[in-house]
C-alpha cells in the first residue's frame, strides 16, 4: 500500500503535464488571476501536455507512452508547476503544496515542516533536533535532522552541488521507476496492491498517479482497462472527535461521511482516489485510510 507514491517520471507525469488541469478544477481555492490562467492554458497545449493526456489518460491506454524527461534548464518556459506554486504563494502566503485547501496561520509542526516551508515558531523546537529524543535514538547529539536534507541521499551519477544526477530522475537514485519493474512484480505475487492518492496533494496529483499507472505493464496488460468510477462510500462515524462534538450538544452530526472517493480494482490493484485529502492521507482523512487498510488485509473485498 503506498499513499501519493512518487511511481513514474515525477516531474513531468505527475506533476507538469496535469499541473494545469488541476488548477482549473480548483481554482475556488487557489484564486490565481485570469491573466496567468490564459497563459497558463496557452502553455498547456503549446508544450505538449494537453495532447500527451488526450492520448494517454484513456482506458485502455494505446500503448506505452514516450519517454520523457524533464529538463529544468532548457524547457524552463514549460515549467508550469513552479509558476503555479510560485503564484499561489503570492496569493496564500501559507498555501501548502501538500494540502492546498490550507490557509493562513501557518500551523505548528513538531517535525518544523507544516507547509513546503520550513518554520518553527518562537519558542518551539524540532522534534527530532531534542536532546532527549537523539539520546532515546541513540542518535548523535550534533547531529541537526531536517524533514528535507539539504545533502544527497542517493549517491549514484556525477555530482552537483550538494546532490548527485544520476538515475531517471537525476536525483542520484539508479533503481527504475517503479512501475518499470518493482511494482508489476509486487502486485503480481500479491495480487493485492493499493495505489492511493489524495485530491488536494498538489506535489504529487492524483491525474498525474493515474497516468503513470497507464503507462505500467502487470498480469499481461497495460494499464487500467476500464475508467475508474467506483465510489468509496464510508459508513463509519467520527470516533476521533466524538467527545468534543457531544459536549458541544452536537452528538451523531459527525456521522457517517459518505462518498469519499472513487476505487478501481484490476490484476490484482487497487487504486483509490480520496477527496478532501492532502498528501498525508492518514492524517487528513483516516476514517477512508482505515478503509484501505482493512482491504490491504483482506478483511473486505471493496473499498
Amino acid at each position: 500500500m503506498v499513499y501519493d507514491p512518487v511511481i513514474g517520471d515525477f516531474t513531468y507525469t505527475q506533476e507538469e503535464v496535469v499541473a494545469v488541469p488541476y488548477v482549473l478544477a480548483n481554482q475556488n481555492i487557489l484564486n490565481l488571476n485570469s491573466t496567468f490562467l490564459a497563459t497558463l492554458e496557452s502553455l498547456d497545449q503549446s508544450c505538449g501536455y494537453a495532447a500527451l493526456r488526450d492520448a494517454y489518460l484513456t482506458f485502455p491506454p494505446p500503448g506505452n507512452q514516450p519517454a520523457k524527461f524533464f529538463n529544468f534548464t532548457s524547457e524552463a518556459n514549460c515549467d508550469v508547476f513552479s509558476m503555479i506554486d510560485n503564484a499561489a504563494l503570492t496569493v496564500n502566503p501559507c498555501f501548502d503544496i501538500y494540502e492546498i485547501n490550507q490557509q493562513c496561520p501557518l500551523l505548528w509542526d513538531v517535525l518544523s515542516f507544516p507547509t513546503q516551508l520550513v518554520y518553527t515558531p518562537e519558542g518551539a523546537n524540532t522534534y527530532f533536533n531534542r536532546s532527549d529524543v537523539k539520546a532515546a535514538l541513540h542518535a548523535p547529539q550534533t547531529a541537526s535532522w531536517a524533514e528535507c536534507t539539504s545533502s544527497g541521499v542517493f549517491v549514484g551519477g556525477a555530482k552537483s552541488g550538494a546532490y548527485y544526477t544520476g538515475g531517471p530522475e537525476g536525483e542520484g537514485d539508479l533503481s527504475a521507476d517503479p512501475i518499470q519493474k518493482v511494482l508489476p512484480q509486487v502486485i503480481e505475487a500479491t495480487n493485492r496492491v493499493l495505489v492511493t492518492n489524495g485530491d488536494f496533494d498538489m506535489i504529487i496529483i492524483t491525474n498525474g498517479t493515474l497516468l503513470a499507472i497507464q503507462n505500467m505493464t502487470w498480469g499481461g496488460q497495460l494499464g487500467f482497462q476500464t475508467q475508474p468510477a467506483t465510489p468509496i462510500d464510508i459508513g463509519l462515524p467520527d470516533l476521533q472527535y466524538a467527545d468534543v462534538f457531544a459536549s458541544n450538544g452536537a452528538a451523531g452530526l459527525d456521522g457517517p461521511q459518505g462518498i469519499m472517493g472513487i476505487q478501481h480494482y484490476e490484476r490484482g490493484l487497487m487504486w483509490a482516489e480520496t477527496f478532501l485529502s492532502g498528501h498525508m492521507q492518514p492524517e487528513f482523512q483516516p476514517r477512508v485510510t482505515y478503509r484501505h487498510l482493512e482491504w490491504l488485509l483482506g478483511m473486505v473485498e471493496t473499498l
